[in-house]
């Protein structure tokens, strides 16, 4: 089977020179430029083609990666079993389709002798943070998608029954799967930009990442760079009253791994210390385990109380400034 074929979009990208002087670039990372250029910057290992692009645009920021979460996927568009690009959007392309015969007999008959095909994106996401401040909030965060479409399978399943309507053939329920064949390129493509110290002006729950901050720098001072442990995700939704809110909500980098480390509350105070520490050699940093509770559900609740329990009696294996931590936030707790 010969491949789709597309135009070549790369050229079509407006590119931005990397030689213009610092006082002639944007000042801060801007979306629509973003949304413009990223698709013209091929995918590379390590993402060093678009961490050269990002510094030479904005000089003053160091972009890093953090994280990538794979395993999405978006639908695509639907060609011919020869490789010719019928369009990009396969639902769309039904409606008109069945529009025009106005029989869905009829479309399905058409359909047998054309024989399409359907392609999907691939998805990863691509988390980049350039920090401007000390504080954790004073940091820019960049996810960026990459998407490669795919060959997914055949629209009609001959060896299954045939679609009733439209949403059979969008979503059947026993697809005729093929193995995935590259339509195209990999592409970059703008995901979500977020300045965190304006979304924090905006979140409903910016007084809990407020304390979450500020206990993260009487914990770990300038010593531990907040956006090498943690990303955040944005949860925009509408009120009862329809009244737009965002949601800031903190995940940890390494919440996979941590989510698997085991917890028992009913050992001695010295094989509870133990668990401790083998919590904050996984995440990275100290005292990591106060953080798991507040933030990502990744340490129980628990915790807190045979912690104060134990401090009370005398078993010192917390710090005192992690004790005090313990006894405010028992006093009143919060979680994100």
């Amino acid at each position: 089977m010969t491949q789709p074929s597309r135009p070549d979009t790369l050229d079509l990208v407006p590119k931005v020179d990397a030689t213009k002087t610092a006082e002639s670039l944007p000042d801060r990372p801007d979306a629509e430029l973003l949304t413009q250029a990223l698709p013209g910057i091929q995918p590379r290992p390590h993402h060093s083609r678009l961490l050269e692009w990002l510094k030479a645009t904005w000089p003053e920021l160091t972009f890093h990666h953090r994280l990538t979460r794979s395993g999405w996927y978006r639908p695509g568009g639907v060609c011919t079993s020869q490789g010719q690009i019928l369009a990009t959007d396969l639902e769309a392309w039904l409606n008109q389709a069945l529009g025009k015969v106005e029989d869905f007999e009829q479309l399905l008959a058409d359909l047998e002798i054309m024989q399409p095909l359907v392609t999907r994106f691939n998805g990863s996401t691509h988390f980049f943070t350039a920090s401007y401040g000390k504080a954790p909030e004073a940091c820019w965060q960049l996810e960026v998608e990459e998407l490669q479409e795919v060959m997914d399978r055949k629209l009609l399943n001959g060896d299954a029954e045939l679609p009733e309507d439209l949403a059979d053939l969008l979503e059947p329920m026993h697809p005729a799967r093929l193995d995935g064949h590259p339509v195209g390129a990999p592409k970059y493509r703008l995901g979500c930009l977020t300045n965190l110290h304006l979304a924090l002006e905006e979140a409903v729950n910016a007084p809990l990442l407020q304390r979450f901050f500020r206990e993260w720098q009487e914990a770990t001072g300038d010593a531990v760079d907040f956006h090498q442990f943690w990303f955040f995700q944005r949860h925009e939704s509408l009120t009862r009253y329809g009244v737009a809110q965002l949601r800031l909500q903190p995940h940890a980098i390494k919440a996979r791994h941590l989510k698997t480390l085991p917890w028992d509350l009913t050992v001695e105070p010295m094989a509870l210390a133990t668990q401790l520490r083998s919590y904050d050699k996984a995440a990275g940093y100290n005292g990591a385990w106060y953080f798991g509770l507040v933030a990502g559900n990744l340490v129980p609740r628990e915790l807190a109380a045979r912690l104060q329990d134990d401090w009370l009696a005398e078993y010192r294996y917390i710090a005192e400034r992690q004790a005090a931590l313990i006894r405010d936030w028992l006093h009143q707790p919060y979680t994100l």
